[in-house]
């Protein structure tokens, strides 16, 4: 289904210059995009923040695909030189994301692939270069009568009531 993708957006090919780490994916840059939901909160010891805004969700059949955006900022001390979501967030393989349906008393996790990986952006691979937004995607289970959910991201603390405003995918 999701054979060989990172999940970090459309992939056009390009390489950006000055990566890191040689196997590190960026996501897609972001450009001009409505924002559902959003959190900053401190991270990597409070020596940085980090922004993250919801953009939206699409209903591709069976799957629901949230688009976030990641903006790490520079730490003030200890600036990693590769930063990806695994070493800025102590981000794990699954698990990372949840949406929490209070309304309907459901927790919605990543779905997998036949494999067993999830379908969200790979914590290892996935480059999140310092005070640049990173546009990244993960899927769940399309859920009917979800107006609007808690979303939990790495650890932080949830961005509370985002609108669940689906628009018809591909």
């Amino acid at each position: 289904m999701m054979s060989g993708c990172g999940l970090t957006g459309d992939d056009d090919g390009d390489s950006q210059e000055g990566e890191q780490n040689g196997e590190a994916e960026n996501g897609s840059p972001v450009e001009t995009e409505e924002v559902i939901g959003e959190g900053t909160f401190p991270y990597y010891d409070n020596k940085g923040e980090v922004t993250f805004e919801i953009n939206g969700f699409t209903e591709r059949g069976d799957l629901l695909q949230m688009d976030y955006t990641v903006t790490p900022g520079t730490p003030e001390s200890d600036a990693r030189n590769d930063p990806t979501l695994r070493n800025l967030f102590d981000a794990g393989s699954g698990g990372n994301i949840h949406l929490l349906d209070t309304d309907n008393l459901r927790r919605h996790t990543v779905v997998e692939d036949e494999s067993g990986t999830p379908l969200e952006s790979d914590p290892w691979d996935t480059a999140l270069p310092y005070d640049e937004p990173t546009t990244l995607t993960a899927f769940f289970a399309s859920a009917e009568d979800m107006e609007t959910v808690d979303v939990y991201l790495y650890e932080f603390p949830p961005i509370m009531d985002v609108p669940v405003n689906t628009e018809g995918g591909e």
